[in-house]
Protein backbone atom coordinates (compact mmCIF):
# COMPACT_ATOMS: atom_id res chain seq x y z
CA UNK A 1 0.00 0.00 0.00
CA UNK A 2 1.13 3.52 -0.73
CA UNK A 3 1.67 5.27 2.62
CA UNK A 4 0.59 8.83 1.40
CA UNK A 5 -0.97 10.39 -1.65
CA UNK A 6 1.24 10.31 -4.83
CA UNK A 7 1.78 13.64 -6.70
CA UNK A 8 2.21 13.75 -10.27
CA UNK A 9 1.87 16.65 -12.95
CA UNK A 10 0.43 13.89 -15.47
CA UNK A 11 -1.21 10.36 -14.40
CA UNK A 12 -2.22 8.20 -17.78
CA UNK A 13 -4.66 6.05 -16.51
CA UNK A 14 -3.89 2.84 -18.95
CA UNK A 15 -1.05 1.31 -19.64
CA UNK A 16 -1.52 -0.57 -22.64
CA UNK A 17 -0.17 0.57 -26.43
CA UNK A 18 -2.04 3.66 -26.15
CA UNK A 19 -1.37 4.46 -22.75
CA UNK A 20 2.22 3.84 -23.46
CA UNK A 21 2.68 5.44 -26.68
CA UNK A 22 1.15 9.02 -24.90
CA UNK A 23 3.52 8.21 -21.85
CA UNK A 24 6.65 8.31 -23.90
CA UNK A 25 4.94 10.73 -26.10
CA UNK A 26 5.13 12.96 -22.88
CA UNK A 27 8.10 12.32 -21.19
CA UNK A 28 10.03 13.08 -24.91
CA UNK A 29 8.58 16.62 -25.25
CA UNK A 30 9.55 17.55 -21.16
CA UNK A 31 11.64 15.43 -19.24
CA UNK A 32 10.94 17.54 -16.57
CA UNK A 33 7.45 16.66 -16.51
CA UNK A 34 6.63 14.12 -13.36
CA UNK A 35 4.49 11.09 -15.11
CA UNK A 36 2.52 8.28 -13.74
CA UNK A 37 0.78 5.56 -15.53
CA UNK A 38 -1.57 2.92 -13.75
CA UNK A 39 -2.09 0.11 -15.42
CA UNK A 40 -4.78 -2.50 -14.70
CA UNK A 41 -3.83 -6.95 -14.37
CA UNK A 42 -3.09 -8.47 -16.97
CA UNK A 43 -6.65 -9.81 -16.87
CA UNK A 44 -7.90 -6.92 -17.09
CA UNK A 45 -6.07 -5.03 -19.58
CA UNK A 46 -6.31 -7.46 -22.71
CA UNK A 47 -6.82 -5.20 -25.40
CA UNK A 48 -3.17 -4.69 -26.17
CA UNK A 49 -2.25 -8.34 -25.06
CA UNK A 50 -4.37 -10.08 -27.56
CA UNK A 51 -3.74 -7.72 -30.38
CA UNK A 52 -2.85 -9.11 -34.27
CA UNK A 53 -0.59 -6.03 -34.90
CA UNK A 54 -1.77 -4.67 -37.94
CA UNK A 55 -0.57 -1.48 -38.83
CA UNK A 56 -3.10 -1.23 -41.70
CA UNK A 57 -4.32 2.06 -43.51
CA UNK A 58 -6.05 0.22 -46.42
CA UNK A 59 -9.53 -0.08 -44.29
CA UNK A 60 -9.87 2.92 -42.90
CA UNK A 61 -12.89 4.70 -44.39
CA UNK A 62 -13.36 6.65 -47.50
CA UNK A 63 -16.25 9.02 -46.09
CA UNK A 64 -14.35 9.97 -43.39
CA UNK A 65 -10.79 11.12 -45.12
CA UNK A 66 -9.37 12.81 -42.05
CA UNK A 67 -9.33 9.24 -40.34
CA UNK A 68 -8.06 8.09 -43.65
CA UNK A 69 -5.00 10.58 -43.27
CA UNK A 70 -4.41 10.12 -39.61
CA UNK A 71 -4.12 6.56 -40.21
CA UNK A 72 -1.14 6.99 -43.18
CA UNK A 73 0.06 9.57 -41.37
CA UNK A 74 1.00 7.31 -38.52
CA UNK A 75 1.87 4.28 -40.37
CA UNK A 76 4.63 6.97 -41.98
CA UNK A 77 6.25 7.90 -38.77
CA UNK A 78 6.58 4.06 -37.68
CA UNK A 79 10.31 3.41 -38.90
CA UNK A 80 11.74 6.58 -37.02
CA UNK A 81 9.30 6.23 -34.11
CA UNK A 82 10.68 1.90 -33.69
CA UNK A 83 14.46 3.19 -34.39
CA UNK A 84 13.74 5.75 -31.47
CA UNK A 85 12.17 3.18 -29.24
CA UNK A 86 15.47 0.70 -29.90
CA UNK A 87 17.64 3.18 -28.96
CA UNK A 88 16.28 4.07 -25.85
CA UNK A 89 14.90 0.70 -24.79
CA UNK A 90 17.08 -1.76 -26.26
CA UNK A 91 14.35 -3.63 -27.84
CA UNK A 92 13.96 -4.36 -31.33
CA UNK A 93 10.33 -4.65 -32.45
CA UNK A 94 10.17 -7.16 -35.36
CA UNK A 95 8.39 -5.14 -38.42
CA UNK A 96 7.77 -5.57 -41.37
CA UNK A 97 6.18 -3.09 -43.99
CA UNK A 98 5.90 -4.83 -46.80
CA UNK A 99 2.06 -4.21 -47.97
CA UNK A 100 -0.59 -5.58 -46.70
CA UNK A 101 -3.42 -7.61 -48.60
CA UNK A 102 -7.27 -8.39 -48.26
CA UNK A 103 -8.60 -11.74 -50.61
CA UNK A 104 -11.58 -11.82 -52.22
CA UNK A 105 -13.72 -15.00 -52.85
CA UNK A 106 -15.86 -13.45 -55.54
CA UNK A 107 -15.94 -11.64 -58.44
CA UNK A 108 -18.66 -9.17 -56.87
CA UNK A 109 -16.78 -8.73 -53.78
CA UNK A 110 -13.43 -8.27 -56.18
CA UNK A 111 -15.73 -4.79 -57.88
CA UNK A 112 -16.81 -3.94 -54.55
CA UNK A 113 -13.49 -3.67 -53.07
CA UNK A 114 -12.08 -2.03 -56.10
CA UNK A 115 -14.86 0.73 -55.65
CA UNK A 116 -13.98 1.44 -52.59
CA UNK A 117 -10.01 1.87 -53.27
CA UNK A 118 -11.12 4.61 -55.90
CA UNK A 119 -13.29 6.68 -53.30
CA UNK A 120 -10.18 6.34 -51.02
CA UNK A 121 -7.77 7.12 -53.89
CA UNK A 122 -9.88 10.40 -54.75
CA UNK A 123 -10.73 11.60 -50.98
CA UNK A 124 -7.02 11.29 -50.23
CA UNK A 125 -5.97 12.35 -54.08
CA UNK A 126 -3.14 9.81 -53.08
CA UNK A 127 -3.41 6.10 -53.01
CA UNK A 128 -0.40 3.46 -53.33
CA UNK A 129 -2.82 0.68 -53.26
CA UNK A 130 -5.03 -1.54 -55.89
CA UNK A 131 -6.82 -4.65 -56.64
CA UNK A 132 -4.44 -7.18 -57.89
CA UNK A 133 -5.69 -10.49 -59.87
CA UNK A 134 -4.94 -13.74 -58.52
CA UNK A 135 -1.62 -14.24 -60.40
CA UNK A 136 -0.13 -11.32 -59.35
CA UNK A 137 -1.21 -12.32 -55.95
CA UNK A 138 0.56 -15.43 -56.12
CA UNK A 139 3.41 -13.54 -57.05
CA UNK A 140 3.37 -11.70 -53.75
CA UNK A 141 3.41 -14.86 -51.72
CA UNK A 142 4.99 -17.76 -53.85
CA UNK A 143 5.12 -19.98 -51.19
CA UNK A 144 0.79 -19.88 -50.09
CA UNK A 145 -0.81 -21.99 -52.17
CA UNK A 146 -4.46 -20.10 -52.24
CA UNK A 147 -8.04 -21.77 -52.33
CA UNK A 148 -9.90 -21.99 -55.59
CA UNK A 149 -12.35 -19.23 -54.58
CA UNK A 150 -9.92 -16.99 -54.46
CA UNK A 151 -10.07 -14.64 -57.37
CA UNK A 152 -7.40 -11.60 -56.07
CA UNK A 153 -6.80 -9.22 -53.34
CA UNK A 154 -7.26 -5.47 -52.14
CA UNK A 155 -3.28 -4.67 -51.83
CA UNK A 156 -2.11 -1.43 -49.81
CA UNK A 157 1.79 -1.07 -50.11
CA UNK A 158 2.18 0.69 -47.19
CA UNK A 159 0.29 -1.48 -44.68
CA UNK A 160 2.31 -4.25 -42.45
CA UNK A 161 2.65 -5.83 -38.96
CA UNK A 162 4.96 -5.36 -35.95
CA UNK A 163 5.30 -7.72 -33.05
CA UNK A 164 2.81 -5.54 -30.44
CA UNK A 165 3.66 -7.34 -27.21
CA UNK A 166 7.44 -6.00 -28.66
CA UNK A 167 6.20 -2.52 -29.04
CA UNK A 168 4.42 -2.37 -25.81
CA UNK A 169 7.58 -3.71 -24.07
CA UNK A 170 9.66 -0.96 -25.82
CA UNK A 171 7.39 1.78 -25.13
CA UNK A 172 7.19 1.06 -21.47
CA UNK A 173 11.10 0.48 -20.71
CA UNK A 174 11.97 3.62 -23.29
CA UNK A 175 9.27 5.56 -20.97
CA UNK A 176 11.25 3.87 -17.39
CA UNK A 177 14.50 4.83 -18.94
CA UNK A 178 13.41 8.40 -19.76
CA UNK A 179 11.55 8.71 -16.24
CA UNK A 180 8.26 7.81 -15.84
CA UNK A 181 7.05 5.86 -13.18
CA UNK A 182 4.90 2.76 -13.97
CA UNK A 183 2.17 1.33 -11.01
CA UNK A 184 1.53 -2.42 -12.01
CA UNK A 185 -1.59 -4.11 -10.88
CA UNK A 186 -3.11 -1.16 -9.95
CA UNK A 187 -7.11 -0.79 -11.23
CA UNK A 188 -8.34 2.93 -11.18
CA UNK A 189 -12.07 2.88 -9.03
CA UNK A 190 -12.90 6.59 -9.85
CA UNK A 191 -11.78 9.78 -10.72
CA UNK A 192 -12.24 12.93 -8.20
CA UNK A 193 -11.73 16.74 -9.23
CA UNK A 194 -10.68 18.43 -6.32
CA UNK A 195 -9.42 22.53 -6.58
CA UNK A 196 -6.87 22.30 -9.13
CA UNK A 197 -6.30 18.92 -9.80
CA UNK A 198 -7.94 15.35 -9.84
CA UNK A 199 -7.57 12.50 -7.62
CA UNK A 200 -7.41 9.25 -8.95
CA UNK A 201 -8.48 6.44 -6.63
CA UNK A 202 -6.91 3.03 -6.72
CA UNK A 203 -6.88 0.19 -4.26
CA UNK A 204 -2.95 1.64 -3.73
CA UNK A 205 -4.54 5.21 -2.37
CA UNK A 206 -4.93 8.15 -4.02
CA UNK A 207 -3.11 9.60 -6.26
CA UNK A 208 -3.23 13.28 -7.50
CA UNK A 209 -2.10 15.19 -10.85
CA UNK A 210 -2.80 18.21 -12.73
CA UNK A 211 -3.36 16.61 -16.09
CA UNK A 212 -5.13 13.41 -16.34
CA UNK A 213 -5.45 11.21 -19.68
CA UNK A 214 -8.23 8.45 -19.59
CA UNK A 215 -6.37 5.59 -21.91
CA UNK A 216 -8.03 2.56 -20.13
CA UNK A 217 -9.84 1.51 -23.22
CA UNK A 218 -13.52 0.50 -22.20
CA UNK A 219 -13.04 1.04 -18.50
CA UNK A 220 -13.00 4.73 -20.03
CA UNK A 221 -17.08 4.92 -20.24
CA UNK A 222 -17.36 4.34 -16.25
CA UNK A 223 -14.31 6.55 -15.06
CA UNK A 224 -15.26 9.83 -17.61
CA UNK A 225 -18.52 9.71 -15.45
CA UNK A 226 -18.00 12.19 -13.42
CA UNK A 227 -18.53 14.46 -16.70
CA UNK A 228 -19.65 12.30 -19.17
CA UNK A 229 -22.61 10.15 -18.32
CA UNK A 230 -22.14 7.74 -20.85
CA UNK A 231 -18.83 8.50 -23.10
CA UNK A 232 -19.60 6.94 -26.87
CA UNK A 233 -17.74 3.62 -26.92
CA UNK A 234 -19.42 -0.04 -26.83
CA UNK A 235 -17.12 -3.21 -26.80
CA UNK A 236 -16.62 -5.06 -30.53
CA UNK A 237 -16.15 -8.19 -29.85
CA UNK A 238 -13.55 -10.45 -32.22
CA UNK A 239 -12.76 -14.04 -32.01
CA UNK A 240 -9.47 -15.12 -32.80
CA UNK A 241 -7.91 -18.75 -33.72
CA UNK A 242 -3.86 -19.61 -33.13
CA UNK A 243 -2.69 -22.09 -35.43
CA UNK A 244 0.72 -24.74 -34.15
CA UNK A 245 3.88 -22.83 -36.05
CA UNK A 246 4.35 -23.38 -39.58
CA UNK A 247 7.65 -22.23 -41.93
CA UNK A 248 7.49 -18.35 -42.08
CA UNK A 249 5.99 -17.94 -45.77
CA UNK A 250 3.90 -14.34 -44.98
CA UNK A 251 6.19 -11.61 -45.17
CA UNK A 252 3.04 -9.68 -46.28
CA UNK A 253 -0.09 -9.83 -44.01
CA UNK A 254 -3.10 -11.14 -45.44
CA UNK A 255 -6.10 -9.92 -43.24
CA UNK A 256 -8.12 -12.32 -41.18
CA UNK A 257 -5.23 -15.03 -41.51
CA UNK A 258 -1.99 -13.18 -40.64
CA UNK A 259 1.28 -15.48 -39.70
CA UNK A 260 3.20 -14.30 -37.20
CA UNK A 261 7.35 -13.99 -37.17
CA UNK A 262 7.12 -17.20 -35.07
CA UNK A 263 5.34 -18.90 -37.15
CA UNK A 264 1.65 -19.23 -35.98
CA UNK A 265 -1.44 -18.20 -38.08
CA UNK A 266 -3.69 -15.80 -36.38
CA UNK A 267 -7.22 -16.31 -37.84
CA UNK A 268 -10.07 -13.80 -37.56
CA UNK A 269 -11.54 -10.28 -38.42
CA UNK A 270 -14.79 -10.52 -37.34
CA UNK A 271 -16.80 -8.10 -35.86
CA UNK A 272 -19.77 -8.45 -33.22
CA UNK A 273 -21.75 -6.61 -31.16
CA UNK A 274 -22.33 -8.50 -27.63
CA UNK A 275 -21.68 -6.21 -25.06
CA UNK A 276 -19.09 -7.49 -22.45
CA UNK A 277 -19.96 -10.85 -22.73
CA UNK A 278 -15.70 -12.48 -23.08
CA UNK A 279 -16.58 -15.97 -23.71
CA UNK A 280 -15.76 -18.19 -27.22
CA UNK A 281 -18.45 -18.85 -29.39
CA UNK A 282 -18.01 -21.95 -30.70
CA UNK A 283 -20.08 -21.30 -33.80
CA UNK A 284 -18.25 -18.25 -34.61
CA UNK A 285 -15.11 -19.40 -33.90
CA UNK A 286 -16.10 -21.83 -36.27
CA UNK A 287 -17.43 -19.56 -39.06
CA UNK A 288 -13.77 -17.64 -38.64
CA UNK A 289 -11.89 -21.11 -39.52
CA UNK A 290 -14.12 -22.03 -42.53
CA UNK A 291 -12.87 -18.57 -44.12
CA UNK A 292 -9.36 -19.20 -43.50
CA UNK A 293 -9.40 -22.26 -44.92
CA UNK A 294 -11.25 -21.20 -48.05
CA UNK A 295 -8.33 -19.08 -48.45
CA UNK A 296 -5.17 -21.02 -47.36
CA UNK A 297 -6.74 -24.59 -47.25
CA UNK A 298 -2.96 -26.14 -45.89
CA UNK A 299 -4.22 -24.74 -42.42
CA UNK A 300 -6.90 -27.63 -42.48
CA UNK A 301 -3.93 -29.88 -41.85
CA UNK A 302 -2.43 -27.85 -38.68
CA UNK A 303 -3.67 -28.17 -35.03
CA UNK A 304 -5.20 -24.88 -33.26
CA UNK A 305 -3.60 -24.19 -29.91
CA UNK A 306 -5.16 -22.03 -28.89
CA UNK A 307 -8.63 -19.65 -29.05
CA UNK A 308 -9.59 -16.85 -27.40
CA UNK A 309 -11.94 -13.62 -27.77
CA UNK A 310 -10.93 -9.86 -27.26
CA UNK A 311 -13.53 -6.50 -27.14
CA UNK A 312 -11.96 -3.90 -29.40
CA UNK A 313 -12.81 -0.35 -28.01
CA UNK A 314 -14.94 1.36 -30.46
CA UNK A 315 -16.12 4.44 -30.65
CA UNK A 316 -19.75 4.94 -31.61
CA UNK A 317 -18.89 6.18 -35.37
CA UNK A 318 -15.97 4.19 -35.20
CA UNK A 319 -13.82 6.21 -35.88
CA UNK A 320 -10.95 7.62 -32.80
CA UNK A 321 -11.67 9.62 -30.21
CA UNK A 322 -8.92 12.09 -28.63
CA UNK A 323 -10.85 15.20 -26.84
CA UNK A 324 -10.87 16.90 -23.29
CA UNK A 325 -14.01 16.35 -21.27
CA UNK A 326 -16.81 19.14 -21.15
CA UNK A 327 -15.86 21.59 -18.87
CA UNK A 328 -12.55 19.96 -18.04
CA UNK A 329 -9.88 21.33 -20.61
CA UNK A 330 -6.86 18.92 -18.45
CA UNK A 331 -8.63 15.61 -18.91
CA UNK A 332 -8.02 13.98 -21.93
CA UNK A 333 -10.02 10.85 -23.47
CA UNK A 334 -7.98 8.09 -25.90
CA UNK A 335 -10.58 5.64 -27.30
CA UNK A 336 -9.45 3.71 -30.75
CA UNK A 337 -9.50 0.38 -32.12
CA UNK A 338 -6.66 1.21 -34.02
CA UNK A 339 -4.22 1.40 -31.13
CA UNK A 340 -1.12 -0.38 -33.22
CA UNK A 341 -1.86 1.59 -36.59
CA UNK A 342 -1.72 5.14 -34.16
CA UNK A 343 0.26 4.68 -32.04
CA UNK A 344 3.25 6.42 -33.50
CA UNK A 345 0.51 9.26 -34.00
CA UNK A 346 -0.15 8.86 -30.51
CA UNK A 347 2.94 9.53 -29.44
CA UNK A 348 4.07 12.35 -31.85
CA UNK A 349 0.79 14.17 -31.66
CA UNK A 350 -1.71 13.29 -29.03
CA UNK A 351 0.88 14.09 -26.76
CA UNK A 352 0.75 17.30 -27.66
CA UNK A 353 -2.81 18.24 -27.54
CA UNK A 354 -2.59 16.59 -23.45
CA UNK A 355 -0.18 19.31 -22.94
CA UNK A 356 -2.43 21.81 -23.89
CA UNK A 357 -1.47 22.13 -27.85
CA UNK A 358 -4.16 21.89 -30.86
CA UNK A 359 -5.03 18.76 -32.04
CA UNK A 360 -3.08 17.81 -35.25
CA UNK A 361 -5.60 19.06 -38.36
CA UNK A 362 -6.21 15.42 -39.30
CA UNK A 363 -7.57 14.60 -35.56
CA UNK A 364 -9.05 17.77 -35.21
CA UNK A 365 -12.70 16.51 -35.44
CA UNK A 366 -12.50 13.44 -33.45
CA UNK A 367 -13.28 15.05 -30.19
CA UNK A 368 -16.52 14.45 -28.42
CA UNK A 369 -17.45 17.89 -30.02
CA UNK A 370 -18.91 15.71 -32.92
CA UNK A 371 -21.39 13.75 -30.25
CA UNK A 372 -22.52 17.02 -29.00
CA UNK A 373 -20.47 17.58 -26.09
CA UNK A 374 -19.17 21.11 -25.54
CA UNK A 375 -15.34 20.54 -26.10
Amino acid sequence: MLSSQKEYDIIIAGGGISGAAVAYGLISKNSRLKIAVLDAPTEINRASRTNVGLVWCQSKFADKPHYAKWGFLSRRAYPGLLQELQEVSGIKVPAYFEGGLIPVLSGQEYEKKGEYIERLRTVLGEYRGNMIDRTELERKLPKISFGPEVCGAAWCEEDGFLNPLALLRAYRLASVRSGVDFFNDTVVYSVEPKDDAYIVHTQLGGFSCERLVLACGLANKRLAQFVVRDLPIFADKGQVLLTERMPFVMPIPVLGCTQTVAGTVIIGFKHETRGHDATVIPHAVAQEGAWALKVWPELGGKRVIRSWPGLRVMPKDKVAIYSHLPGHEKVTVVNTHSAVTMASAHTRHVAGYVLGKELHECAGDMTLKRFGYAV
